[in-house]
């Protein structure tokens, strides 16, 4: 446990950039949000209701394609996107300008279309806690990394996006994927609902949640259940690492255990480090591989 504490301690200061921008007040950031440059298709900074205990509501970015609004009869798949330790709903926008980097790859024909959808994945206590959806420093982000979050994310952010958006319900037009901190909530998320997603990345995970002891119905397990995920199998499985990534070792581990149980899944390693520069890649490799 010291081990792993004094490993957190370390990463502390260069954990999943947060912008400045997210430090707005609640309306004048949405809007904010919305007024960015959506190149070919729209943006939506969108509140939610929130079944948590002590939070009322949280807010995602969804990014729709283009053509969303004029062809009203097609219904699209979707890409649920999770940010890191010390990241909020808008860090993929700042740290990886993702809406330009899509509509690329979509220009190009070397992506489909899909609504994009990025929620806050952090902890809070409260309404004053969440504050506009604050980002948190690393250490807490990591420690509070506990279930209650992931417990109601089928319900309150995948339902609530299919009902208010044209989507595809089924496992096969449903995609999660995460970096870091969201990578190892990916993991999880993806093993606790092993029907709700037919394609998983992750981008860097962690291997193990810290604070998973309190809620161990969440983050528990996950031998058992990814035993039952791959008794019908994702059509894409994909670990993504670096040769310098701080949590290599850990992903080498989980490696390891799915070639022993014969898990099908890809492991790609990249050089560099755990860095935003190996999450475009991941990202951009990834989205041209779904769908």
């Amino acid at each position: 446990m010291m081990k792993r504490f004094l490993l957190l301690l370390t990463l502390a200061s260069g954990l999943c950039a947060c912008s400045t921008a997210a430090r707005f007040y609640r309306g004048e950031e949405s809007s904010e949000i919305e007024a960015m440059p959506a190149y070919g298709g729209t943006i939506e900074a969108v509140y939610y209701p929130s079944s948590e205990k002590h939070i009322t509501q949280r807010r995602m970015v969804v990014y729709l394609p283009k053509g969303y609004d004029k062809d009203t009869l097609r219904r699209y798949p979707v890409l649920y996107l999770i940010h890191g330790a010390r990241g909020n709903e808008k860090t993929w926008i700042d740290s990886a300008d993702v809406f330009r980097r899509l509509d690329s790859l979509r220009t190009e024909g070397l992506a489909k279309d899909f609504i994009l959808v990025m929620p806050n994945m952090n902890r809070y206590t409260s309404d004053r806690d969440y504050a506009n959806s604050r980002c948190l420093r690393a250490l807490p982000a990591f420690w509070t990394v506990d279930g209650e979050v992931e417990r109601y994310f089928i319900d309150d952010v995948v339902r609530f996006t299919q009902q208010r958006y044209r989507t595809i319900e089924r496992r096969y037009a449903r995609a999660i994927a995460g970096m870091s901190n969201g990578g190892l909530q990916a993991i999880y998320l993806s093993a606790d609902y092993p029907r709700a997603f037919d394609y998983v990345g992750l981008f860097s995970p962690y291997a193990k949640a810290m604070a998973g002891k309190f809620h161990r119905d969440v983050y528990s397990g996950l031998r058992w259940k990814q035993k039952e995920q791959f008794s019908d199998p994702p059509k894409l499985y994909v670990i993504y690492t670096a040769e310098q990534d701080f949590f290599y070792h850990h992903m080498m581990a989980l490696e390891k255990r799915m070639i022993r149980n014969g898990f099908p899944h890809q492991f790609v390693v990249n050089p560099g480090g755990h860095e935003w520069y190996n999450w475009i890649a991941n990202f951009e490799d990834f989205v041209q591989r779904i769908f």
